[in-house]
């Protein structure tokens, strides 16, 4: 069994964060700060880097990464800018979902933008009346000649206010036949709009509330078989899963990272804090809980890179575990951080914000723990 990464692993990742740190990281607060979206050059050069579609085979853009070199870089990007990796991976993930489920003209007409970056994509599932129990989306596509009329409303969605075409999850057919199907969308397309909703964190990733009022889509935009989109978003937000136990990663090293610095520099009583027992031994606790969420996330990647049976297990308990922690060590480290931490003026109050959302995307850390009890008792708390 091997803790480390190949030597390549290593050398990709330190060219990315030299690239993040000389180029990305002045930029940050300027654009937090004025709820920008980053610049679109920026999010192509993560292209160029495997951010987008670096998973897909060279004949689809892509280059070929496993999923633990993919989310290495996922989780270096998390230190330095948060927003844009939820820009980056939604994306990310829309083109996954096209890439493997769609149809050879879908994959013609949409990747290569979004490969490269030129474009953006959001992922619509969630609404207002619908979170957790995805299967019961609200939003009805209907047949409509030999195409459909899309009506519905979406709720909480990255990307959703700039990104230039999504992934809408609606439920088709009529009676008992009514299962979930998913649409492509595109910005500009009659009857859709957008409006964006502000959040607490990620403030350069804005939130949307998407609204379709008999948006008529061609039968070319469905994904994959009628009714069938439910599997397919189960299948991918597992995926996603093993990406935000990443981000949650690099957010609980970059605030443990500030914490260190600081208890190394502060002084009070005329010595470093860092010489107090107390801050030491908040050290140490962030150290370790960093230190498994990093075991966690990797366990999770290369269960999928295996295609290993207990892979959805693992990812689950990676995004729960870790987003917890990630919590904690952000709330650890503003503490160490003293009356400074809740000050704008250094980056801990912001990763504390910014992580707040990831026990509740992806399915909410509740409900992971309803799942991964269910796997192993083989008893539902939801339905008898």
């Amino acid at each position: 069994m091997q803790f480390q990464l190949e030597d390549w692993q290593e050398v990709a990742r330190a060219n990315f964060r030299r690239y993040l740190d000389a180029e990305v990281a002045p930029m940050v607060e300027e654009y937090e700060e004025a709820y920008r979206f980053p610049p679109r050059e920026v999010i192509c050069k993560m292209a160029e880097f495997g951010l987008l579609g670096g998973t897909l085979p060279e004949d689809q853009g892509g280059v070929g990464l496993d999923y633990v070199t993919y989310c290495t870089l996922l989780c270096e990007l998390s230190q330095v800018w948060p927003s844009l990796r939820s820009i980056v991976s939604t994306s990310n993930l829309v083109l996954l979902i096209l890439a493997q489920r769609g149809t050879a003209e879908q994959r013609d007409r949409y990747l290569p933008d979004l490969v490269s970056g030129k474009k953006t994509a959001f992922f619509a599932l969630t609404e207002p009346n619908v979170g957790s129990d995805a299967s019961n989306v609200e939003t009805r596509a209907l047949q409509d000649g030999d195409g459909w009329k899309l009506n519905g409303r979406k709720l909480y969605i990255s990307n959703g206010t700039e990104a230039d075409l999504g992934v809408v999850f609606a439920r088709s057919g009529t009676g008992k036949d009514a299962g979930v199907s998913a649409f492509i969308v595109e910005r500009g397309t009659v009857g859709f709009s957008s409006t964006e909703v502000r959040s607490m964190g990620m403030n350069s990733c804005p939130l949307g509330e998407l609204l379709f009022e008999d948006v008529a889509l061609p039968r070319a935009n469905l994904i994959g078989e009628e009714g069938e989109a439910f599997a397919i978003a189960k299948h991918y937000l597992n995926i996603g899963r093993c990406f935000v136990s990443f981000v949650c990663l690099g957010l609980s090293q970059a605030a443990y990272d500030a914490a260190v610095r600081y208890a190394g520099e502060r002084e009070q009583f005329g010595r470093k804090i860092g010489g107090f027992q107390l801050v030491q031994q908040m050290i140490a606790d962030m150290m370790t809980q960093v230190e498994t969420s990093r075991l966690l996330s990797y366990r999770a990647a290369d269960a999928l890179d295996r295609g290993a049976p207990d892979r959805s297990r693992c990812c689950s308990m990676a995004k729960r575990h870790n987003s917890d922690v990630a919590l904690r060590v952000c709330e650890t480290a503003l503490q160490v951080h003293g009356g400074a931490g809740y000050t704008r003026d250094f980056p801990v109050e912001r990763y504390y914000r910014d992580v707040r959302h990831l026990t509740i995307a992806e399915g909410t850390n509740q409900l992971q723990a309803m799942l991964l009890a269910q796997g192993e008792l083989g008893i539902s708390a939801m339905r008898g």
